[in-house]
């Protein structure tokens, strides 16, 4: 063999094991998610709980893929103020598998899950996170006991891990059984100083009308003299 054939070989083997390694790089949720833009709260706390580390590690050995529902940030702000800050360490790492199914599922096999859902939180027994899938056509539905969230864009799909906006955060049952979503605003009502206005104004045409009504009886009463 040529020393010519023998480079040749050596850059076919450098191309190869280039490519290979590139091929098994498995995709990082953080930075789908950076890229996605608005979901800088969810990206916050995947990193602070090692949820990321952990969800990027199994995909580089999963046969049967992920799949993840995103929260935006408006979701996040829609929650009653500490609701995610006040819960344990653990909470928040069972939290954030919730939003995790153990399985890629694309948007046309939803219809295909049976409820209850198991999600990476737990298994489909009470006590361990069941989640519950509606689909129709190519519009799907999740509930969670204590929110009713919608399944929007696709973020991310690869075949290994699927990543889907919704429209709400989801509040698993098992954490979340005493929360109260905050009250929406209502219509604004009447100032108090207008009401007492009307009502002071009344009074004095009462007043009014009584001091003429007076008037009259002295007069008639002088003229009847």
């Amino acid at each position: 063999m040529t020393k010519q054939a023998i480079f040749f070989l050596s850059l076919l083997h450098v191309f190869l094991f280039h490519c290979t390694i590139t091929c098994a790089q498995s995709p990082d949720i953080t930075q789908i998610l950076d890229k996605s833009g608005d979901f800088k709260v969810l990206i916050r706390l995947l990193k602070n709980t090692g949820v990321a580390d952990q969800l990027n590690g199994e995909l580089a050995k999963s046969n049967t893929g992920y799949t993840f529902f995103a929260a935006p940030d408006k979701a996040f702000s829609e929650l009653r103020s500490g609701t995610i800050n006040k819960l344990s360490d653990l909470q928040k790492v069972q939290f954030l598998q919730f939003h995790i199914l153990a399985t890629y599922v694309t948007l046309t096999n939803f219809q295909t899950l049976s409820n209850p859902v198991p999600t990476q939180a737990g298994d489909t027994s009470a006590g361990q996170f069941p989640l519950n899938v509606t689909s129709s056509d190519r519009e799907v539905h999740l509930s969670t006991g204590v929110v009713n969230a919608t399944v929007g864009a696709t973020l991310y799909s690869d075949n290994n891990l699927a990543v889907y906006q919704v429209d709400k955060v989801l509040l698993p049952l098992d954490i979340f059984s005493d929360y109260k979503p905050p009250e929406p605003v209502g219509e604004s009502t009447p100032p108090v100083a207008a009401t007492v206005d009307q009502s002071g104004a009344v009074t004095l045409a009462m007043h009014a009308m009584f001091v003429l009504l007076g008037i009259a009886v002295n007069v008639a009463a002088v003229l009847g003299l």
